[in-house]
């Protein structure tokens, strides 16, 4: 979408939230892969405006209704004092709406919070508590939430099974040169049957939660002033989900040596101090109210997410790069080495990576 075709979308959005373009100034914010966001500042007033993509989110409403009653109910908490992050809530439209439709688009806008950053990586142990500690905050503080409350955004988001399904059906479709690239990856894949079959039969036995299920670093606002965690945000796939997927992918973003779509894979290692604070903080973010099932799973959420995050980027690329943003040809296919790459990592590790978890 040209910048044009842009201003004249939002120049029809902004009144909806009481706003006229011409006395907006307007940025993009971020660098999410899914939704495209902007920062919105008036003479007043500075918020968050947001285009739903609807590919990824085929029932945009889901999405912003299930942020309306999480922030509602994080809200109770942090004025009672049982909360000590900031929801982050979704600004209504001047008929008091959670959203907008313009030429088919869904459009919301977001509370925003001053003088908070966010980081891309963590760099020592103490920033890993920090952050674990937020997260686990963030799923505490809904344990006495029903998840059967809010709608299933994506279907089976993290259901394992169905992802190697989804691949091998991209695999029936995929040109003969995307599977002659992908051949490796999908071969070794292929191999981890035993592994697949070992958390459908986990998942049988953990207890349903509220999980943010996209638990990156840059989805923490931290403040200025004390560089700590201030807001857990981005609620567009907080669902009815299990703590090893937070887990697991909290881990998974914050211990590599090297970004998720680095190609260079000799150079992964993981940092096992990192890797510990984190757990640790994790865990003690819970004050108890885990069951030993689920700290058992936080051990297979550890390896599970790299694992199923690969095959999705694979299929992905095996299908012509419909879901995640991508900025050159393989880059989808460059990002499934990498994850199967520390997959295998912690599978070499298992020994070490049972000691730290599951640990008194």
């Amino acid at each position: 979408m040209t910048q044009s075709i842009t201003n004249k979308i939002l120049a029809l959005v902004l009144p909806k939230f009481g706003y006229s373009i011409e006395h907006c100034q307007i940025s993009l914010l971020g660098n999410g892969l899914i939704n495209n966001t902007y920062l919105v500042k008036t003479i007043d007033k500075t918020f968050v405006l947001q285009c739903l993509n609807q590919q990824v989110f085929p029932t945009p409403l889901n999405v912003t209704n299930n942020a309306d009653k999480i922030s509602s109910h994080l809200k109770v908490k942090s004025d009672n004092g049982r909360y000590a992050l900031t929801p982050i809530c979704q600004l209504h439209t001047t008929d008091k709406k959670n959203h907008v439709v313009v030429q088919g688009q869904y459009w919301r806008s977001l509370h925003y919070i001053s003088d908070c950053y966010t980081l891309e990586s963590i760099t020592n142990a103490e920033q890993a508590s920090a952050v674990a500690n937020a997260f686990a905050q963030f799923t505490a503080a809904l344990s006495d939430f029903d998840s059967e409350n809010l709608a299933e955004i994506i279907p089976q988001f993290h259901d394992l099974s169905l992802r190697i399904a989804q691949l091998n059906q991209a695999i029936d479709n995929a040109s003969e040169p995307l599977l002659i690239s992908a051949q490796a990856s999908i071969k070794f894949i292929q191999s981890q049957q035993a592994f697949v079959e070992i958390i459908a039969d986990m998942t049988k036995s953990l207890p349903l939660r509220v999980t943010h299920n996209d638990t990156k670093i840059n989805n923490l606002l931290f403040s200025k002033k004390t560089n700590k965690p201030v807001a857990v945000i981005d609620l567009d796939t907080c669902m009815a989900g299990y703590l090893m997927h937070d887990f697991g992918d909290m881990i998974r973003t914050c211990c590599p040596s090297i970004a998720e779509d680095s190609p260079a894979l000799d150079n992964m290692t993981i940092d096992w101090e990192m890797l510990t604070a984190l757990t640790s903080a994790y865990v003690a973010g819970f004050n108890g109210a885990i069951s030993e099932i689920e700290r058992t799973s936080l051990l297979f959420g550890i390896k599970l997410m790299p694992f199923m995050l690969s095959t999705r980027f694979l299929t992905d690329f095996l299908n012509g790069d419909r879901y995640f943003k991508t900025t050159y040809a393989n880059h989808n296919l460059v990002r499934a080495e990498n994850q199967l790459q520390l997959y295998k990592l912690f599978c070499q590790q298992e020994a070490l990576l049972t000691d730290i978890v599951l640990s008194p």
